[in-house]
């Protein structure tokens, strides 16, 4: 179909425009490698060249089939992206809809996301850190050491492949759940929500790279981020220098990453770290819109405002 064609065009044409700007940025850049018809997984119909009535869906030039809807489609639908996976086939339909505004809520959360808790909160219990690549690394072993002998280019070896990504697809399912409901939950539960602002890329090259990368936080923050927007809560992301060596009452107290405990000499406030420094991080985000700071928000919070998963 035309319009499948053409978007194929605005691909190279995007990728070719990143390629440049890099270049102009005087970062390292990658020139664009080919890419041939096997390494597509997925196709777009831009604007026309589908149809979808109740289970049945049409294709242009393909013809039609039926599927599964996971939910109903609510708004004007703009593109329909069929889009292969491991487990199997699937549609994608990108679609117009008008944000959906949450009740007022005057409750107030400061988020510090880490390793050892995923995400530790101003009050309540944190939230226990998965782990779900480290829980499969062992099956994912065995996977890639069977890969690896087999013969390239063979049957044998295209199954075991398979069995491969499949292990880690689950890990991106599974990872993709957990931060779906825990951001709802928190965007659904508070009116401010405070994070850091984390240079993540720059984290992920040091010695706990793997667990950074298991944990994913770009990708939860921008769930919370984009959630709140949509339900109209207000989002801070602020400065994320020295939150773990700041008490809240401002003295600096420094300790090395191995010290989980926080005793602050000045007020005698003893907690644990990533207790200490989420309060911090609540702290940083009072800022009014003239821009003075404001050294503590005032806001409600519950006893207990985010149980466990």
């Amino acid at each position: 179909y035309s319009q499948i064609l053409q978007d194929v065009l605005r691909r190279v044409s995007k990728t070719f425009d990143a390629y440049f700007r890099r270049l102009s940025r005087g970062e390292k850049a990658g020139y664009p490698r080919f890419k041939g018809k096997n390494f597509f997984d997925s196709f777009t119909y831009v604007q026309s060249g589908f149809k979808i009535i109740g289970n049945k869906l049409t294709l242009s030039k393909i013809g039609s089939m039926r599927v599964h809807l996971s939910r109903e489609i609510v708004g004007t639908i703009k593109t329909c992206t069929i889009k292969r996976e491991v487990s199997g086939w699937f549609v994608i339909f990108a679609v117009e809809d008008e944000a959906v505004r949450l009740p007022h809520s005057d409750k107030a959360i400061g988020i510090d996301v880490g390793i050892e808790n995923y995400a530790t909160y101003t009050q309540g219990e944190p939230t226990p850190n998965p782990r779900f690549f480290e829980s499969l690394q062992s099956k994912l072993r065995v996977a890639q050491r069977t890969v690896a002998r087999r013969k390239k280019g063979s049957q044998r070896r295209r199954k075991a492949v398979l069995k491969l990504r499949k292990i880690h697809q689950k890990i991106k399912d599974c990872r993709d759940d957990f931060q779906h409901q825990l951001s709802t939950r928190i965007v659904s539960n508070y009116g401010v929500i405070a994070v850091e602002d984390l240079n993540i890329k720059r984290m992920s090259r040091g010695i706990l790279s793997k667990q950074i990368l298991d944990a994913s936080w770009s990708s939860f923050l921008y769930k919370i981020e984009y959630k709140a927007e949509n339900a109209g809560r207000d989002f801070w992301k602020v400065n994320a220098n020295g939150t773990s060596q700041t008490c809240t009452c401002g003295e600096k107290v420094k300790k090395k990453l191995s010290v989980r405990w926080h005793h602050c000499p000045s007020c005698g406030l003893s907690a644990h770290r990533d207790s200490v420094s989420a309060q911090v991080i609540l702290n940083r985000a009072g800022l009014n819109p003239s821009g003075a700071n404001v050294n503590r928000l005032d806001y409600a919070f519950p006893e207990n405002p985010l149980p466990n998963l």
